[in-house]
């Protein structure tokens, strides 16, 4: 299959590479149809390797080695995992980022992103910008019928900016200033003003 690799600094490739193959358990191959390139993606082209583990393993993925880039992507579901019962073959979908373990007292309290064990698809582990990918089914939501397909690879970043204004506690009758309108900043304003901040 095609994927977009990081070997290094201002070093992707865009190669041939092994089908990721069969879903464990737990997983869901996802075939790819529309990925977008991260801000993060583009910092770690330029200034990287800060977050691909090139030449040790990550403490939570265990991946070392050229990484196949892409956290934010949609596609459908071409296998699943023995134990997977959430999605059918065919099913569109999007994948979160960030893995946890679910377990540990972080995950439990809610604060998956400070799991140990936590890991980004995309960076700490092969992501989407290939052909097919392999993900946690617990990390998948399915893509409803009225959303654009193209527009749906943005949800892992809209989740994003939903997210901020969440944390930031802006309320209707707020008003808001973002400082940086890069990607995460437009999705920012667009959540704002569809909420009528």
């Amino acid at each position: 299959m095609r994927a977009a690799v990081f070997h290094g600094r201002k070093d992707v490739r865009v190669e041939d590479v092994p089908s990721p193959g069969a879903p464990g358990p737990g997983e869901v191959r996802i075939d790819v149809e529309w990925a977008a390139i991260c801000g993060t993606d583009a910092a770690e082209y330029l200034h990287g390797p800060t977050f691909v583990p090139l030449t040790k393993p990550h403490r939570g993925s265990g991946h070392k080695g050229p990484t196949i880039l892409g956290h934010e992507f949609m596609g459908r579901v071409g296998a699943v995992g023995a134990d997977v019962t959430r999605f059918a073959v065919g099913e569109p979908v999007v994948s979160g980022a960030g893995v946890s373990c679910g377990t540990c007292d972080w995950c439990l309290s809610g604060r998956t992103n400070l799991c140990s064990s936590y890991y980004t698809i995309g960076l700490h582990t092969h992501g989407g910008l290939a052909e097919h990918v392999l993900v946690p089914a617990a990390t998948c939501v399915t893509v409803p019928p009225d959303c654009e397909p193209r527009a749906a690879a943005l949800a892992q970043p809209l989740s994003v900016a939903l997210h901020a204004l969440a944390r930031a506690h802006i309320q209707p009758t707020s008003s808001l200033a973002v400082v940086g309108v890069g990607g995460l900043g437009t999705l920012i304003v667009a959540a704002a003003a569809a909420r009528g901040i």
